[in-house]
């Protein structure tokens, strides 16, 4: 024993020690009380837990058993509808030919009007000379 305990022993001499008055054992009463009831609000919130996970899950599978085949309709038409789109598609060479096609009618008719609007020039000014 040091002299530090031997110190601490005399200058507390007279004060009673709260293990005599049943201190301890009120303590883990208390504890073990405390624990017992944590642990059985532990089991009441996993059992919540459980019963409002089926509740969700019932109310999921009510739901996909009214709108479901509806649902599962819906996205069988779409993806045919993207498959047809995608089988298709507008060829290249095709719209390309297309292009010239129209490009080749429009470019007649503005040459048709530029030679007629210089063959008036050249007209006109054969006139004045």
């Amino acid at each position: 024993m040091t002299d530090f305990d031997a110190l601490l022993k005399r200058s507390f001499a007279e004060a009673h020690e709260p293990a005599d008055d049943g201190f301890v054992v009120n303590v883990t009463n208390t504890v073990a009380h405390r624990e017992a009831s944590l642990k059985a609000r532990g089991y009441m919130q996993y059992g919540a837990i459980t019963i409002a996970a089926a509740a969700v899950s019932w109310g999921l599978y009510t739901f996909a058993g009214v709108f479901g085949q509806e649902m599962m309709a819906t996205a069988g038409l779409e993806v045919a509808r993207m498959h047809a789109a995608v089988n298709a598609a507008p060829d290249a060479s095709a719209a390309a030919q297309g292009f010239l096609q129209s490009m080749g009618a429009g470019l007649t008719q503005i040459l048709l009007v530029t030679a007629a609007l210089a063959g008036g020039a050249v007209a006109y000014r054969s006139t004045q000379d």
